[in-house]
C-alpha cells in the first residue's frame, strides 16, 4: 500500500485546508489522513485516490510530498502485541521508520508500518500481513 507523506512548516494555519482544497480541485478522494505537529514541523500522511494525481497536485503546488510504501498488518489487539512486532526487526537490524494503528475492531488491530527494507519486513511479517 502507498501513502503520501507531506512535511510542512509548523504553526502555519490553513495548511490542511489548502492541501485538502487542492486535492478536491483535482478530483482526488482522501481515504485517510493523519496530521501531527511537533512544533518544528508538521507531518501529514495521506491515503488518496487516484494516487498519482494526488502526488502531482501536491507537487505542482509546492508541497514537499513524497510517496511512501507501507506494509499493512493485522495483529491481536492486546498489550504487548506491538512490542512483539517491533522485536522481530531487532536481530535483522531493520529500522522501523513509521508505525501507526489505523483501526481497532473486534479484538484485532490494523497497523501500517514502513521500514528501511520493506521487502525483508514482509518476509518477517508473513504471518500477519493483511
Amino acid at each position: 500500500m502507498k501513502q503520501i507523506k507531506i512535511i510542512t512548516p509548523a504553526d502555519k494555519p490553513g495548511t490542511i485546508a489548502d492541501i485538502t482544497e487542492r486535492l478536491a480541485e483535482h478530483g482526488v478522494n482522501i481515504l485517510g489522513i493523519d496530521v501531527t505537529d511537533d512544533h518544528a514541523h508538521g507531518v501529514i500522511l495521506l491515503e488518496a485516490e487516484p494516487y498519482d494525481e494526488a502526488l502531482r497536485a501536491l507537487a505542482n503546488t509546492g508541497y514537499d510530498a513524497v510517496s511512501e510504501e507501507v506494509i499493512v498488518i493485522r495483529i491481536v489487539d492486546e498489550p504487548g502485541a506491538l512490542a512483539k512486532v517491533a522485536a522481530r526487526f531487532r536481530e535483522p537490524m531493520i529500522n522501523i521508520s513509521a508505525m501507526r494503528i489505523v483501526r481497532r475492531d473486534g479484538g484485532w488491530a490494523t497497523v501500517l508500518l514502513s521500514t528501511a527494507d520493506n521487502d525483508a519486513a514482509r518476509v518477517l511479517l508473513q504471518d500477519c500481513l493483511a
